[in-house]
């Protein structure tokens, strides 16, 4: 048989380099944009204090000798933070008291107390566990330094809470209470008192949101002392916007449904929805009213969103989902605008102006 003419053998070999640059040219145009906010965080000089183990410090404080016990706590968590824990978290004495150490030494011996204690360190507690959320929560932090170099950075604590908080944030401490993330199939989870821990928040307690609850928490709590002053729906649907635009910057590895305390399924409906929520909340007797009590409707936790006409079957906080969305159009619209000029913007119509909803 002769051979194919020189162009027919060549023939598979061009069409193999077409496909190549065609799947190159679309990969190119498909992937995401590098945020123009975007940090490496190796880059960023900061000190990180590693964080402090307190659910397994409290097992461990000397049997013999409370004044000693409480050095050695005050000394691990700081003297601001062994007074919160004591006297507020916990509430069982004063952080300076000696008969606080044999207080500490009786809360870690309960029977139930005890037994979370044991079920955090096979799950949120587990070193390599624990070890890649401090990587994640540092790793966030340096972005956020680098966009906020004046604020300083706090400490970190893992805590056994008694299921009070599972975010404690102050200025100087992030305190994180590892029993919220034991998993919802726990069963000590699932021993929770209904009514005091509804399904919707049982099925939260997951452990790979730990990390971004984490730091969403604090964020919230941080930039509330200075810019949380709502008059109205909208002033509250920018401020939550602006709360999550910097998470997601600082959290860029993180799912958006993660950070958001939802699961896949519920970003997929705000999604598939925003538009026609968006209807409902753009009216004016909505975005303008003035009472906290209905507006803030929009923005509680819940089973799902108890707002106008919004279906039983969305996520919850809906508000705060489309405030993230309306400041994101608008940064992406000023992409010059730093994160730090964001936060001290406080009129709502700017943003407002530039939203399309999906």
């Amino acid at each position: 048989m002769p051979n194919p003419p020189q162009s027919s053998r060549r023939l598979p070999l061009l069409l193999l380099a077409l496909t190549a640059a065609v799947a190159a040219v679309w990969f190119f145009w498909q992937r995401p944009a590098a945020s123009p906010w975007a940090v490496d965080p190796d880059s960023v000089a900061l000190t990180w204090r590693p964080a402090a183990p307190l659910h397994r410090l409290v097992r461990e404080l000397p049997p013999d000798d409370d004044s000693q016990a409480l050095v050695t706590f005050r000394a691990a968590v700081g003297p601001s933070f062994a007074a919160d824990y004591t006297e507020d978290i916990l509430a069982i004495g004063p952080a300076d008291a000696p008969s606080t150490a044999a207080a500490l030494r009786t809360f870690a011996t309960h029977e139930s107390i005890a037994g979370s204690l044991a079920a955090i360190d096979t799950t949120s507690g587990d070193p390599a566990f624990l070890a890649e959320a401090e990587r994640t929560i540092e790793r966030a932090f340096r972005r956020f330094h680098a966009h906020f170099p004046a604020t300083g950075i706090p400490h970190l604590v893992f805590m056994h809470s008694g299921f009070n908080y599972a975010v404690y944030p102050t200025d100087s401490t992030l305190a994180v209470g590892l029993e919220w993330f034991l998993g919802p199939d726990h069963p000590i989870v699932e021993s929770l008192a209904p009514s005091a821990f509804p399904a919707y928040l049982r099925a939260r307690m997951m452990p790979d949101r730990l990390a971004a609850e984490a730091v969403r928490g604090w964020l919230l709590v941080h930039f509330s002392r200075q810019w949380y002053q709502p008059q109205n729906c909208a002033d509250a649907l920018l401020f939550w916007g602006k709360v999550l635009f910097v998470v997601d910057q600082i959290l860029p590895d993180t799912p958006d449904s993660t950070w958001m305390d939802w699961t896949a399924d519920e970003w997929a409906w705000a999604l598939a929805n925003e538009r026609s929520v968006w209807l409902e909340m753009s009216q004016q007797d909505v975005l303008f009213n003035t009472n906290p009590m209905e507006f803030s409707r929009w923005f509680n936790e819940g089973p799902f969103t108890r707002a106008a006409a919004i279906p039983q079957d969305s996520p919850d906080r809906l508000g705060a989902y489309l405030g993230y969305r309306i400041v994101s159009d608008y940064m992406n619209e000023n992409k010059d605008l730093s994160m730090s000029e964001l936060m001290v913007m406080t009129d709502p119509m700017p943003f407002l102006q530039t939203y399309r909803p999906n």
